[in-house]
């Protein structure tokens, strides 16, 4: 996946950590949007309404102004296929080249994508143009194809085959896109997500897990699946699935923090870990990232494709007796912990689908 980075001034450091569910650092993928009403209801699963449904992509929430002065940057980004997040800052009084020749500005890997394709132009006054460069397969703005055009915030551009859009972000939201690209060109990835592979589960899960016990804090890891994967590559093909795949992997980094880790645990089953987050953090990032892939804009990827997920929760060392209670389980081994996230999601699979299942909370 290629990126060039923001031509920005340096986004400032972090000023700490932040604790889950601490609205503080919401451009960098902390954890927010509790479930309506902050309730879970009985049995544990998170209930679906229209209200879920979302707009075309996510949007990161802004800061509150009082706390932050926010500086927004125009950013192309792209909201679809291989290159998903892929992305460029635009500044004023710069033109910028977008095509899949390797000294292009923004470089796009899809076949469909010229050398040379199109040119944005930021003028003076920060209006943005894009245009044209004779490409072979053509450029459109909101479905309209262009051979000129202004580009206006939430505008639709399409290169080729690649859905890109026009967003204003802030400095704190360019970096954390920064370091979601970051991670998923590091080396031991998953060749075709960008992921953690299983050999984390082996290598550095059992550090994170000492570090937990000598810091006392907790940890819980969300189990995700996708919904009829196998209908997905039957009725799309299998370089659509991939697609899919490729897509949900990103949306899970995009939508937490930049070190909670991430690992393609096999097929279309994906593991993430969240440090110092308890079970009922963990239900609300599951849930949130639930709702991000049911609202993603997937027929970009493919017309009529829609893609859900399913998910199992769990926090380490805390179980469920027969009663329904909470119990400690101490020094819970990871296969055991796995599995009861394991068993969760199994619950919201066979429950129906498009929903989170946690293991031991009880309505509140």
């Amino acid at each position: 996946m290629s990126n060039t980075p923001p031509r920005s001034p340096k986004p400032p450091e972090p000023t700490g950590s932040v604790a889950p569910g601490d609205g503080r650092s919401e451009g960098r993928g902390a954890y927010r949007d509790q479930a309506p009403g902050g309730r879970v209801p009985p049995r544990h699963t998170t209930t679906i309404n229209e209200a879920d449904v979302g707009e075309v992509t996510r949007k990161m929430r802004r800061q509150n102004l009082s706390q932050r002065t926010r500086v927004e940057i125009p950013t192309l980004r792209v909201v679809a296929g291989r290159d998903m997040l892929s992305y460029i800052a635009l500044h004023n009084a710069e033109e910028i080249v977008v095509g899949r020749d390797d000294n292009a500005d923004l470089i796009l890997t899809d076949a469909l994508v010229s050398r040379r394709h199109a040119r944005v132009t930021v003028g003076d006054d920060m209006s943005i143009t894009v245009q044209d460069l004779g490409s072979t397969n053509g450029t459109s703005v909101n479905g309209q194809p262009i051979e000129r055009s202004l580009l206006r915030p939430g505008d639709h551009l399409e290169i080729g085959g690649v859905s890109l859009r026009l967003e204003m972000l802030s400095l704190e939201e360019i970096e954390h896109l920064a370091n979601v690209v970051m991670r998923l060109k590091q080396q031991n990835r998953d060749p075709l997500t960008g992921l953690l592979t299983r050999t984390w589960l082996d290598e550095e899960l059992p550090l994170l897990m000492d570090k937990c016990i000598r810091t006392r804090s907790p940890v819980a890891c969300i189990f995700f699946d996708i919904d009829h994967f196998k209908q997905v590559n039957d009725r799309f093909g299998h370089h659509v699935g991939d697609e899919v795949l490729v897509g949900v992997a990103r949306l899970l980094l995009f939508g937490v923090r930049d070190n909670d880790p991430v690992v393609r645990y096999g097929g279309e089953e994906l593991v993430m870990f969240l440090d110092h987050a308890d079970e009922a953090h963990a239900l609300e990032v599951a849930e949130r990232i639930r709702r991000d892939v049911q609202g993603h804009d997937w027929s970009r990827t493919a017309a009529g494709l829609k893609v859900t997920i399913s998910a199992g929760v769990a926090q380490w060392g805390v179980a469920a007796r027969d009663d329904g209670s909470r119990a400690t389980v101490e020094r819970e081994s990871a296969r055991d912990w796995l599995g009861r996230a394991d068993t969760c999601l199994f619950e919201a699979k066979h429950g129906g689908r498009n929903r989170v299942v946690a293991a031991t909370l009880s309505a509140r």
